[in-house]
């Protein structure tokens, strides 16, 4: 009974010990891990997008075969592949690499010009045995299926940026004169998104744009989001004597006829307020493009539509 006495104040003292432990890391300002609740985007949204890279990337290590190579030649998590580095080029075990997969050069849809090249991002492995030449590793995140070929690169932590303080969005403001941009791909080629899908920008570090960065999506009033013309328009705005009631005689003018035609009104209106249809944040930055995640919407969002940084 003396013992387990003994063991009891000694449990209570450690307790007692580590919450003080933990109250004084508080006071002194540790900043704690962030939750999941607390980031922008989940660990696939980081990890499994992909990436539009302004070179081509490095092809040095790749997949070059499985563990059941004989049965399939499609490779998931849990599998086990070998890959064509081993002790002589510096391969540990323990490791962790991405698995890649180029796609090809890039264009932008809309001005043409060269973004680079794109490259899928497919998964993880981890290296669980090295030989002279080659190395067994399991893969331990599929985004997608992994074959032979397939490119491997050497692990980076990349953080998710942390949701900051909510605020309304700009429906109607006249923007912040922040970098301006457009949105040119999304993941499988979706054209039509909606909040909590990943999107590709055309800014990257070289226009200042860092991971965290708010954006604003919004589309100008023009051909696709001014008025709407009906195939009528012209006859009830058509205000002359050739237009009266044949039936009740009543007039020399259409009942419908308006003060100004569409085509007069907007040749002299100023700029109207821009079409804002959700936002986003950037996730991760090459040199001249991005990876963001849409956090919200008040419309459907296009591929094209414009962006604006907040100020």
């Amino acid at each position: 009974m003396k013992l387990i006495g003994r063991f009891a104040v000694m449990l209570a003292l450690t307790c007692l010990l580590l919450g003080s432990t933990s109250t004084l890391a508080q006071r002194e300002g540790q900043r704690a891990v962030p939750s999941n609740a607390d980031v922008v985007a989940r660990r696939v949204d980081v990890y499994c997008t992909g990436f539009i890279s302004e070179l081509p990337p490095r092809v040095e290590m790749q997949v070059i075969g499985g563990e059941k190579e004989n049965q399939k030649d499609l490779f998931s998590q849990g599998d086990v592949v070998y890959l064509n580095k081993g002790r002589d080029a510096g391969v540990q075990s323990g490791a962790v690499y991405y698995i890649m997969r180029p796609v090809g050069k890039f264009t932008h849809p809309f001005t043409k010009k060269s973004m680079g090249y794109y490259v899928r991002e497919l998964g993880m492995l981890r290296v669980i045995e090295v030989q002279d030449k080659t190395a067994t590793a399991q893969i331990t995140v599929s985004c997608d299926t992994i074959t032979f070929g397939d490119p491997v690169k050497l692990y980076e932590e990349i953080a998710s940026p942390e949701k900051g303080s909510w605020q309304p969005l700009p429906r109607y403001s006249e923007g912040s004169n922040g970098a301006r941009g457009q949105l040119i791909m999304a993941p499988f080629q979706h054209e039509y998104l909606a909040a909590n899908e990943i999107v590709f920008i055309d800014l990257g570090y070289r226009q200042g744009i860092r991971p965290g960065d708010h954006f604003t999506i919004y589309r100008t009033v023009g051909k696709t989001e001014g008025p709407t013309q009906y195939k009528d328009d012209n006859v009830s705005t058509n205000m002359n004597k050739e237009y009266g009631s044949k039936r009740y005689r009543g007039g020399e003018y259409s009942l419908e006829g308006t003060y100004q035609t569409h085509e007069e009104v907007l040749d002299t209106r100023p700029r109207v307020p821009r079409k804002v249809v959700g936002e986003l944040v950037v996730v991760k930055v090459d040199n001249s493009t991005a990876v963001a995640k849409i956090t919200r919407t008040t419309a459907e969002v296009n591929i094209g539509d414009l962006i604006e940084r907040v100020q």
